[in-house]
């Protein structure tokens, strides 16, 4: 699972330093989340070397002969990346059809591009690639002499997570593709250790509740956070002010929230946290620290649950994905 940069991308010459600035930035921000989550950034063998202004290279933009002054403290933070960057070339096994670099990029012929190809090439090969572009975040039909596939083009947070959610699809669409991608696919969410195996034990099975799965989970990690934590009394991101920007919303208005963002999610009653086996049922640990799930999505009018946890410091400030059960006991 990788990252390639586009070098195209990089043409700086009738840019300003400061919009220089703010791509680079951008640049260096997408490499150090990826560097968090063990995602891979690689770069082509042309990378430190192609002309990006003019006929000056990366490097050459902060020496003494460049048109624009750029932040030394940018020359650090690049040096420190591609210091250590991994090129893809060095890959031990090279996908097959890379040899051809012409490729078709959403329907336009005839660009010789070996980065996007190395892309295209691991996507045909059945492995997660995808590029990081200073462009438009889109999804492309690419084509080379070797085949036809769909190629990822990303530039923010939002769009990087869109492109692992569809690896679980892309990957077999199974509960161990779900498993494998989650961290990536879901990064504002804290699975407890086990959880996602349990989806297996769903009534009807994983394969049947999957797009019900898929959809609570894209929810809460988009929106979980925010639901559970600004001020009332919005129902919906960007609708005005809060009242009181210290007063916490009441569970009606989270669960108005959720309804909104369409899913149906609730707490429990009362006396399920009264009865000793159903609020034990529905504990889950975050460190030492011990969680009480009784938020849950009903995937189903009468069975099939995600419980989970509003965020909590151990959880560095995710929703905690507790259980993924048919239906847990009752009082």
């Amino acid at each position: 699972m990788m990252f390639v940069i586009n070098g195209a991308d990089w043409d700086f010459a009738t840019l300003t330093a400061d919009q220089i600035e703010k791509l680079l930035d951008q640049a260096l921000s997408f490499v150090d989340v990826s560097r968090s989550r063990g995602e891979d950034v690689v770069i082509g063998d042309d990378f430190q070397t192609r002309a990006m202004h003019g006929t000056l290279s990366i490097w050459d933009l902060f020496g003494s002969q460049s048109p624009v002054h750029l932040r030394r403290e940018l020359l650090q933070e690049l040096t420190a990346w591609l210091a250590t960057a991994r090129r893809y070339a060095d890959a031990p096994d090279w996908p097959d059809g890379i040899d051809d670099s012409m490729i078709s990029i959403g329907g336009v012929p005839g660009l010789d591009n070996p980065d996007v190809t190395w892309a295209h090439c691991c996507m045909l090969a059945g492995q997660s690639a995808a590029c990081f572009t200073f462009g438009e975040s889109v999804v492309a039909e690419t084509k080379t002499g070797f085949g036809t596939t769909r190629v990822h083009f990303v530039a923010d947070e939002t769009n990087r997570t869109r492109f692992w959610r569809e690896m679980i699809v892309f990957h077999g669409d199974s509960l161990e593709s779900l498993i494998r991608h989650a961290s990536h696919a879901y990064p504002r969410l804290y699975f407890v250790e086990g959880t996602l195996q349990h989806a297996g034990q769903l009534g009807g099975g994983y394969i049947a509740s999957k797009s019900s799965v898929q959809r609570a989970l894209s929810t809460l990690d988009d929106w979980g956070e925010w639901a559970f934590t600004w001020p009332p009394p919005s129902l919906r991101p960007n609708e005005g002010e809060p009242l009181n920007a210290n007063e916490r919303p009441n569970n009606q208005v989270v669960r108005d929230r959720f309804t909104g963002f369409g899913i149906d999610a609730a707490p429990e009653n009362p006396n399920v946290r009264n009865h000793l086996a159903s609020r034990q049922a529905r504990e889950a640990f975050v460190g030492t620290r011990r969680l009480y799930c009784e938020w849950h999505v009903k995937l189903e009018p009468h069975r099939n649950r995600i419980h989970f946890h509003p965020p909590v410091l151990e959880s560095d400030q995710k929703v905690v994905i507790g259980m993924i059960h048919e239906h847990l006991p009752l009082p």
